[in-house]
């Protein structure tokens, strides 16, 4: 059981972040993840990006400038070292985008919200660590 006692709520999120200089894939995901998509866990990988991808095009808000970046730290509890990654990816030009995820959706998009989660590969980069109920 989790308990929060300041706030409560019959639901669960996460605000996550993801990093890139280019869209996110399907493949370059279930890559990152080392999930083979015909495998015993594919289908719920799939599933797992439609929910992140989904998130990011549909609910996406742009991180422009290393200043909102730094408020980030503060608004979303991000660790200073995400915060450090989301300033040098926007000085390098990459995109820098935050979104949520909520546990009333599928069980896909429920399980990212309850774990922590963290993947960096070559391609991208998504930091989930931030969870609360």
């Amino acid at each position: 059981m989790k308990i929060k006692i300041d706030f409560v709520s019959n639901s669960s999120s996460t605000s996550f972040v993801y990093i890139s200089d280019k869209e996110l894939t399907e493949e370059n995901f279930l890559e990152a993840a080392g999930v083979d998509k015909d495998g015993p866990v594919g289908e719920l990988f799939q599933d797992m990006y439609f929910e992140i991808s989904s998130a990011i095009r549909h609910y996406g808000k742009p991180i422009l400038t290393r200043e909102h970046a730094e408020a980030l730290g503060n608004d979303h509890e991000f660790t200073p070292e995400v915060v450090e990654k989301m300033k040098n990816a926007i000085d390098q030009g990459k995109k820098v985008v935050t979104s949520s995820l909520a546990s009333d959706g599928g069980f896909a998009e429920s399980l990212l919200c309850v774990e922590m989660f963290e993947i960096d590969s070559d391609q991208f980069y998504i930091n989930a660590y931030n969870n609360y109920w």
